[in-house]
């Protein structure tokens, strides 16, 4: 029996202070690969708020049940479809932020576009997820996996009362900011380690061409034909030649992997708790 397929409306959602024609027509060009994609603005909390976007996954699958582990189905229907879609659908919405920034940056005034924020709406929005996009704007397809750590806590009650809960944001703001500081310092003490050691593999190298050199030049100055030509007076030419290395596409690298084991959930009646995976 041919398993359910569900279907994607992707979001694009910006501040309106970054829209354009442009920008509607790049968007409606890239991301159509992800899903049905549409654009909407939002407004910014104030004049000199930072711009914050978001990729929003409006997810379809009929009246079929996958969050609510009560209902007849829905655990064979997690495990076995909607697993699998999330993870493949998080790897094409990481490598699209990527490619679309990759070139945006080759066109004569590109304008890349960064998001802050994948938000998923589990069962036709019955459970807003919203986990941090990584540093490069871009999402690990691995990430999908907290969808599932969400849906167990969703269920077993650890989250409170489900009609209760309004959006689960993850990791909170205080271990995003701190993710953060530790990341550009991991990032710095990375950089430094590698310029060391592309120093030392230079002059090793350096050292190593300096030697055959020296080793080819003496092995070649005492040869019989090198001897035999200069009796001649024949000319001695040298040759050679290194081909260009071949270029390799690549895409940005995150500064560090995003840790969503601690959560920021929002309920209905306008409080919040901080929760641990």
């Amino acid at each position: 029996m041919a398993q359910p397929r569900p279907s994607l409306t992707l979001i694009v959602d910006v501040d309106e202070r970054i829209d354009s024609e442009e920008l509607r027509l790049e968007i409606g060009r890239s991301y159509t690969y992800v899903g049905s994609a549409l654009m909407r603005t939002h407004a910014a909390g104030s004049d000199d708020a930072p711009v914050e976007n978001t990729l929003r996954m409006l997810v379809k699958l009929g009246t079929r049940q996958y969050l609510n582990a009560g209902e007849e189905g829905s655990d064979e229907l997690w495990n076995d479809v909607m697993r699998t879609w999330f993870e493949n659908q998080f790897r094409k919405i990481g490598n699209q932020t990527l490619i679309y920034n990759k070139r945006q940056r080759e066109i004569e005034d590109g304008q890349e576009l960064m998001f802050t924020w994948l938000e998923v709406d589990l069962q036709n929005g019955q459970l807003p997820v919203r986990l941090r996009m990584n540093d490069v704007s871009s999402i690990e397809e691995s990430a999908a996996e907290v969808l599932s750590v969400v849906r167990d806590a969703y269920n077993s009650g650890k989250l409170g009362d489900k009609a209760s809960i309004a959006r689960i944001s993850m990791p909170t703001a205080e271990s995003w900011k701190q993710q953060v500081a530790d990341g550009a310092v991991a990032a710095a003490k990375r950089a430094e380690e590698e310029r060391a050691a592309a120093e030392a593999a230079a002059a090793a190298a350096e050292a190593e061409r300096a030697a055959a050199e020296a080793a080819a030049e003496e092995a070649f100055l005492e040869s019989p034909e090198l001897v035999a030509a200069d009796e001649e007076g024949e000319a001695v030419v040298e040759g050679g030649g290194v081909e260009a290395p071949e270029l390799v596409f690549e895409l940005d690298e995150p500064t560090f992997a995003v840790d969503y084991s601690t959560w920021t959930v929002e309920y209905t009646d306008g409080t919040s708790k901080t929760f641990a995976a």
